[in-house]
């Protein structure tokens, strides 16, 4: 009988060969994924691939900066940028989610706020990415355990391209100016110094703040959209959770209502309109010098920094997030919301181009331009590689990046179950209600418990419960940094 003789191309082209010689540790092919850099790895595995363009859902804010990456991995691998939709981070969730019950292919990717991991691995449209970082010898190298907030149920499926953590300002020329010393040291009986609890925090902005000259003690948002960030971490810093181990909602609970409290005496010292402002109302007023301090997404320190852009360079102290005393114990906590990463939809037929493209924009070195990019500054530090590259810390200030590198080691995420979208809208409704004075503030743990209760009954409280073991996974071990 006659042997067929099977050229390593033809072999090398056939997906059994493929699965073969991943099967032999030994062997040239695998050799050279355990050799070279992260993004060489990356390439070596890429090339075994047909050459692709993929296509995806992503902001332009985001993409601008990763696009000259993109363009060097396709020179490389043959594996570019197709088509994409232009839509708003905010905005992404719901498509995505759409994306998911149809089963759409349509899409490649999506780049999107990674605590929507669980409500689309659950609806079986997210592809694992185990298995091709496995291949190209690949690890998220991350500060701290924020790789963490890439998984669900034991497995990897999303590539950060943002940290997005919150950090603390201070201005340090309001902190520093000897009348202000005084006029704080008489009137709460202590040294002004930067603020580590919430209550430190508030008395600043308090004594401090001049409407007068437009100059407001805080700069949190406390919008319906954004506002349960703030809560968040006020809430996790006294030692609460939202749920218990059954799933029965933990809001309504001494934590909880300290943690109103604390969010809603910030309307004493912010905006008379904050209530209604985002994002782009509120940074500007941040870098053009009209807060005291506040806790704000990393990101504005790089605007901060920027001379042509604002008026406050250099006036900043960057630091920890207050923490609180609340559970007995000084408890930090802040948050990444919403966190940008990539994501590889399951029933795209080029999924694996689509896998090592975000594994290609998510190494250290590669995504270094992108995080420090000086105009299209969404993208944000989030690798320990970011910590100590000149890039990166020019942007931000050795300050802001010292910063970073602090709260990333008590960050924790909102709820990170599916469902997000639903227990984040309705507590974000509760609070604004009762920020602006529609909803008593002892009614509003209350009337969100009942909701969410809701919103279980529909998921399934089986299912949710299989779920918490992978949010408390996502959640910090420290009580303060290292």
């Amino acid at each position: 009988m006659a042997v067929a003789r099977i050229t390593r191309r033809v072999f090398m082209e056939g997906g059994l060969g493929l699965t073969i010689l991943n099967l032999l540790p030994f062997s040239n092919f695998s050799r050279a994924f355990a050799q070279g850099t992260p993004e060489e790895r990356v390439v070596a595995a890429a090339k075994t691939l047909g050459p692709a363009d993929v296509t995806g859902i992503i902001w332009s804010p985001y993409l601008v900066p990763m696009k000259p990456v993109i363009e060097e991995f396709k020179k490389q691998t043959g594996i570019g940028l197709g088509a994409v939709q232009d839509i708003s981070i905010f905005d992404t969730p719901q498509r995505a989610m759409a994306e998911a019950l149809s089963r759409s292919p349509q899409f490649d990717f999506i780049h999107i706020d990674s605590n929507m991991i669980p409500s689309l691995a659950s609806a079986g449209y997210l592809e694992p990415l185990d298995e091709y970082m496995k291949k190209a010898n690949f690890k998220i190298e991350a500060v701290a355990d924020y790789a963490n907030f890439m998984t669900y149920k034991g497995q990897t499926y999303g590539v950060p391209t943002d940290g997005n953590v919150h950090i603390q300002y201070v201005r340090r020329d309001i902190l520093e100016d000897p009348d202000n010393k005084k006029k704080f040291a008489d009137k709460h009986g202590r040294e002004l110094k930067f603020p580590e609890t919430w209550e430190e925090d508030l008395a600043i902005q308090e004594t401090l703040m001049d409407p007068s000259k437009d100059l407001y003690g805080s700069g949190n948002l406390r919008n319906r959209a954004n506002g349960p960030t703030w809560w968040y971490m006020i809430f996790y810093s006294a030692g609460g959770f939202p749920f218990d181990d059954d799933m029965k909602p933990t809001l309504d609970t001494p934590a909880g209502q300290y943690a109103v409290e604390i969010y809603l005496r910030d309307k004493k010292v912010n905006h008379p309109e904050a209530a209604g402002w985002g994002t782009a109302q509120m940074i500007p007023r941040i870098a053009n010098g009209h807060v005291v301090s506040c806790q704000y997404w990393d990101g504005t320190a790089k605007l901060n920094e920027n001379p042509e852009k604002s008026k406050t360079a250099g006036k900043w102290i960057y630091g920890l997030v207050p923490g609180s005393d609340f559970s007995g114990k000084r408890i930090h906590r802040s948050l990444s919301s919403p966190l940008a990463a990539l994501l590889v939809n399951k029933y795209s037929p080029r999924k694996a181009q689509a896998a090592y493209l975000a594994l290609w924009l998510g190494s250290g070195k590669n995504s270094i331009p992108i995080v420090s990019d000086p105009v299209n500054t969404f993208n944000d530090a989030w690798a320990k590689e970011h910590m100590t590259a000149p890039p990166v810390v020019k942007s931000y200030s050795e300050g802001g990046i010292k910063a970073i590198e602090k709260n990333f080691q008590v960050v924790a995420p909102p709820i990170y179950l599916t469902g997000y979208l639903e227990f984040q809208d309705t507590l974000g409704k509760n609070l604004s209600e009762a920020y602006v004075g529609q909803l008593p503030a002892k009614d509003v743990l209350k009337k969100t418990e009942n909701e969410w209760n809701a919103i279980i009954r529909r998921i399934g409280q089986r299912k949710l419960k299989d779920e918490l073991a992978s949010y408390k996974a996502v959640m910090p071990k420290r009580d303060k940094p290292a």
